[in-house]
């Protein structure tokens, strides 16, 4: 590894917003060309091989830092979209970096459930619901009853196809979600449009409100 290996791993995260693939060795790699420059410090001959290294040692420090800063900041909006209940395929990380992906969706979500649902007055250790009642999918029962069951719901609610899985979100109904590709449920209105807004869901004719 040399300054321009560091150089165009960096120049690779900065022109794209996805992570780049990364070999699961490089901070490993990174860190022991560090300890080789400063042992190549101890024995410099003068001066001036003693100040072209100490340049070395700060300039691969500084690429390696802008490495991880840039990748840390993707992951950290990877893992704020996925705890927010979005489900993304997250590609390129090293398992010291998905580790610290795991910790973030974890911390979050532990987050929206201390902060944001008791802020929304959901009751803790009500089941997640899979339609707007609490019931079963599509999957388990037909849809005329989900409807019909739904009719007395104060509220604009619109019958959407789930085109993928969504982890559990609470709805602005107060109600929790967790929904599967190819559900055909019931939502509150406005979730579901913020669905099919994202290509997750796509609405279907027969709707409420």
């Amino acid at each position: 590894m040399n300054l321009e290996d560091l150089s165009n791993r960096l120049a690779l995260e900065r022109e794209s917003d996805r992570l780049q693939e990364l070999d699961g060795s490089f901070y490993e790699a990174a860190a022991l060309y560090v300890r080789q420059l400063e042992g190549a410090r101890q024995e410099a001959a003068d001066y001036k091989e003693l100040a072209m290294i100490d340049d070395e040692i700060k300039n691969a420090r500084i690429l390696i830092e802008g490495v991880f800063d840039r990748r840390m900041s993707k992951i950290i909006q990877y893992a704020s979209i996925f705890a927010a209940g979005t489900r993304i395929t997250v590609e390129g990380m090293t398992e010291a970096e998905k580790n610290v992906f795991d910790s973030l969706v974890g911390t979050l979500e532990k987050g929206r459930n201390e902060i944001l649902m008791p802020a929304l007055e959901v009751a803790f250790g009500r089941n997640a619901a899979k339609n707007l009642l609490g019931g079963a999918t599509s999957k388990e029962q037909p849809i005329e009853s989900s409807l019909s069951l739904n009719k007395d719901v104060g509220q604009e609610v619109m019958m959407v196809k789930v085109l993928r899985d969504v982890p559990l979100f609470v709805g602005v109904d107060g109600r929790q979600y967790q929904l599967s590709g190819e559900d055909v449920v019931v939502l509150p209105k406005a979730n579901a449009l913020v669905l099919c807004n994202k290509n997750i869901a796509v609405p279907l004719q027969n709707q409420q409100g």
